[in-house]
């Protein structure tokens, strides 16, 4: 399909005597796809890597392996057959070109994930097989992020190869440059990793690969994830070359050499040849050349929610078991633990995994690893915080820790218990001399009347990856009055909000001169689309079934059935309740006529609101119970203004989109018809245009949901899709049945609006995206009756008391981001990779909880690049470029 296809440029080779095809015959392992783990496993070896091996035996031979997960388990289940891939390593037959544990999804999960596979995989390379790895290999990663050359050369990457995302096609070699000026030497492959898979047409590859070409280097990648290799290969290169040299026969016209060759032969070989490449910058995710399928980032969207919980709660504890470390109450129990968790997580990050483009078979290894190591990841969390919280004063009542690295300020929600008489009500609480004004939102009392349990919230600062305590002030009874209204006005710290009681659409605004209002946005809507696509397409005939405003077809309707607003001191909480039927009656004439029959219901929808008095963040929780068949669920927030750009979160940095995409006037050019969907990490930020040249902007920021679009000035974001095919049309892999994928299931989504006047930047868009993510963690502290001071025995005389508040790590720029703060591996010093995100050269200061003797910087290989001269105490200083990622290795006393 791809052969078909792609168009053709013409491009000037320069003629050398020395033009040559690098054929590189190789395997695309896939863990898991459309066959289950144990079936690739034995396929790959039977049929695959155990015939490369006699050929290579056999012949003049090589072959390309990518992903050490296949390796590790080779080690330990076939020694002998990883002793001969050893062997053939150090022997130059086998190269390993990536060498990641997995190729991940590369737009979709944190970059610190993204690091990991390839840390993972190049440790294991290094100490197995005593090789360097230089070649980056993409052979199906559906798309780059805009860091990736970055993060490649600072794992020690020479070159990259990648298939997908390409958006200008001609010359397929150049330097791909990221955010931070970081370049690369890369290699797009027009006809992906088949290129030389078919001997009867390479021919007719190297006429269409010529023209991309930038020099008469031409590689063929021949392999697939589900071909033996070939042994003709081998003939099929002599016979060419004979005919090149004119020998038994007529001369070939081609001039071309065929060499059997690898990725890192193939690089050698261009660098041989004098060119001065040209530069690319940006992401790699379009789909004019190749196809990237953006609308997977909504398939099965629990994966999405279930892994953004799991990568916030793997970064908390690795940095909580860092902190441990410097207070003397390090677990090595819980230590040893992490490297199974991310092992785990690195697993789900697969490219056929996360995206939900697999068959639903593989995916029940993911909910057990979400279900058990998520449930043990948080009880290390809690024993950590435990532990750290016994250390501090012996009055405190309550222990709120932040785990971001710049001081948050955000609502939180603490339940707490007591023993009978202990306590019977709370005004409010105290950190230091500041009273922290609280809402009780639940509790129950004994037959005494004093609290049993009881849990309230508030709005509370806390320092930088630190915590801060807070003592209860005590009631005589318990006041936890609540006013239940319908009320459809309210106010938060700057903005004006509207609801709808008939379906809770909000609208936002801010007062101006002239008793006039600017409106914000107007949003929280269910949009209903027909969905006929697959795992990997949205597609739709109908397009618009329903809209809860009554867009879309006359038959359905959303009909509500409750809204009640609960008022209590600190925020406004907004609960509704609707149906959507497929038919209503009367459905002719329904301008005039009112509903008076409701049939088939298919969705339950409960939507919250709430709205704090002193924070400018409005919150929206969507509980839906889908099983509309073939549907596509969105929320949209019109801004009614124009909208021609915006930002969002990438790894590590922030990109600009354009919106309206589509509309693409040249979108039947396209290998893949441009949707305009696209992901982003945690926060979009759109700035409108509205009458009489006012600007105002608008954040939607959101836990695990990335797939998004930008419209006519609306904000889309999808909720799920219900599909029941891995494909639909046959042509991105077979039509096998995916009834899980059908979204029949409860469902609870979690996003907000930050309405804001400022640029983004200003604002710290990037701040709140994280805030709602990463959330204050509170702890009762529990009482150790009897002594002095809460620690336990065990570890008395090896730790001293802590302040009532304290930060661990304290960074001086708000652009400089902590990505990750752990123990090297053999546990003397503390690793701290922190990166720049507003584009701007900054000096920062770093601030640690103990006296540092000594500071590197490293590579994310942990290899030594340089010493940091400018520390003063506990201080470090340093510049950072623009969007740039830096790794820290620091010896604190």
């Amino acid at each position: 399909m791809e052969r078909n296809n792609i168009k053709s440029y013409t491009q000037k080779v320069e003629k050398m005597k020395d033009a040559t095809i690098h054929i590189v015959p190789h395997m695309h392992y896939d863990a898991v796809w459309i066959l289950n783990k144990e079936d690739y496993y034995f396929v790959n070896i039977e049929y695959i890597l155990k015939h490369a091996i006699n050929l290579i035996k056999k012949f003049d031979y090589k072959f390309m392996l990518e992903q050490t997960f296949l390796l590790e388990k080779i080690e330990k289940d076939y020694p002998h057959i990883f002793a001969e891939i050893r062997g053939l390593v150090k022997e130059n037959k086998i190269e390993i070109a990536g060498g990641q544990y997995l190729l991940a999804d590369n737009m979709v999960p944190n970059g610190e994930v993204l690091i990991r596979e390839i840390t993972e995989g190049k440790k294991f390379v290094k100490e197995k097989l005593n090789k360097d790895i230089v070649v980056s290999y993409g052979a199906d990663e559906f798309g780059f992020n805009a860091q990736w050359p970055q993060i490649l050369r600072n794992s020690g990457y020479k070159y990259f190869i990648f298939r997908r995302g390409i958006n200008i096609s001609t010359p397929s070699e150049f330097f791909w440059e990221g955010l931070d000026g970081t370049q690369i030497l890369t290699h797009w492959m027009p006809l992906g990793y088949r290129a030389g898979l078919f001997l009867d047409q390479l021919s007719l590859s190297l006429k269409q690969l010529k023209k991309y070409a930038s020099t008469n280097q031409i590689l063929m990648l021949s392999g697939s994830g589900s071909t033996p290799p070939q042994p003709e290969l081998v003939d099929v290169i002599k016979d060419w070359n004979k005919k090149v040299d004119g020998k038994n026969g007529p001369k070939s016209k081609s001039g071309y050499n065929m060499i059997m060759s690898s990725p890192l032969q193939y690089f050698n070989y261009l660098n041989k040849q004098n060119i001065k490449f040209k530069v690319r910058k940006g992401e790699m995710y379009s789909g004019k050349f190749s196809a990237v399928y953006p609308d997977c980032t909504s398939t099965r969207m629990w994966l999405k929610q279930g892994m953004k919980e799991f990568e916030n709660s793997i970064l908390l504890l690795e940095r909580l078991d860092a902190l441990a470390w410097l207070i003397n109450i390090h677990d090595e129990n819980i230590s040893d633990q992490l490297q199974k968790y991310w092992k785990k997580i690195l697993f789900v990050a697969m490219h056929d995994v996360l995206p939900g483009t697999g068959v639903d078979e593989i995916y029940n290894e993911v909910r057990e690893i979400f279900e058990n190591e998520r449930k043990s990841i948080e009880r290390s969390i809690f024993e950590y915080l435990r532990k750290i919280s016994l250390m501090t004063n012996y009055d405190n009542d309550i222990f709120i820790f932040n785990p971001l690295s710049w001081l948050v300020t955000n609502w939180t929600e603490i339940i707490l218990e007591f023993n009978e008489g202990e306590i019977n009500g709370i005004s409010c609480l105290k950190s230091g001399d500041q009273i922290i004004e609280i809402e009780i939102l639940d509790y129950s009392l004994y037959p005494d009347d004093s609290i049993k349990k009881i849990s309230l919230g508030c709005i509370i600062s806390v320092p930088p990856l630190g915590y801060t305590t807070l003592k209860i002030v005590k009631l005589d009874t318990i006041d936890g009055e609540t006013i239940i209204g319908h009320d459809t006005s309210f106010k938060n710290k700057e903005y004006e909000i509207e609801v709808n009681r008939e379906n809770a659409i909000i609208s936002v605004f801010r007062s101006i001169k002239n008793n006039k209002r600017l409106h914000y946005c107007t949003g929280n809507e269910i949009i209903l689309d027909e969905e006929i696509g697959d795992v990997y397409y949205h597609r739709e005939n109908l397009k618009l079934f329903k809209s809860e405003t009554g867009d879309g077809i006359k038959y359905g309707i959303f009909k509500p059935e409750k809204y009640e607003v609960i008022h209590r001191k600190l925020k406004s909480h907004i609960k509704f309740k609707s149906k959507y039927f497929a038919l209503r009656w009367p459905y002719r004439f329904t301008e005039k006529l009112k509903p008076m029959m409701y049939r088939h219901d298919f969705i339950d929808i409960e939507k919250e609101i709430i709205i704090y008095k002193n924070l400018n963040r409005i919150d929206f929780i969507t509980h839906v119970f889908n099983k509309h068949p073939h549907s596509r669920l969105r929320v949209r927030f019109d801004t009614k203004g124009t909208v021609k750009s915006y930002l969002c979160g990438t790894q590590f940095g922030v990109i600009e989109r354009k919106t309206d995409l589509y509309y693409q006037k040249d979108s039947g050019k396209w290998f893949e018809k441009p949707s305009g969907v696209f992901p982003s990490l945690e926060w979009i930020d759109c700035l409108i245009k509205k009458e009489a040249n006012k600007t105002v902007g608008i954040s939607l920021l959101h836990q695990g949901l990335p797939s998004h679009e930008i419209r006519d000035g609306s904000i889309y974001i999808t909720l799920l899709r219900s599909i029941v095919l891995l494909s639909s049309d046959g042509i991105m892999g077979p039509c096998i049945p995916t009834p899980d994928a059908a979204e029949v299931k409860p469902y609870t989504f979690k996003y907000s609006i930050l309405p804001h006047e400022n640029d983004w930047s200003d604002d710290l868009i990037y701040q709140h995206g994280s805030e709602i993510n990463m959330h204050l963690i509170p702890l009762q502290i529990k009482k150790n009756n009897g002594r002095k001071n809460n620690i336990p025995e065990n570890i008395e005389n090896k730790v001293k008391i802590l302040d009532d508040s304290k930060s661990f790590l304290e960074i001086s720029q708000s652009n400089v981001i902590l990505s990750t703060m752990k123990l090297s591996d053999d546990k003397k010093d503390i690793i701290l990779r922190v990166y720049e995100t507003e584009g701007k050269k900054t000096l920062t200061k770093i601030k640690l909880a103990g006296t540092i003797i000594n500071a590197k910087l490293i590579d994310f290989l942990e290899t030594e690049i340089q010493e940091i001269k400018d520390i003063e105490k506990d201080t470090i200083s340093i510049d950072i470029d623009p969007f740039k990622i830096i790794t820290l290795k620091i010896r604190l006393n």
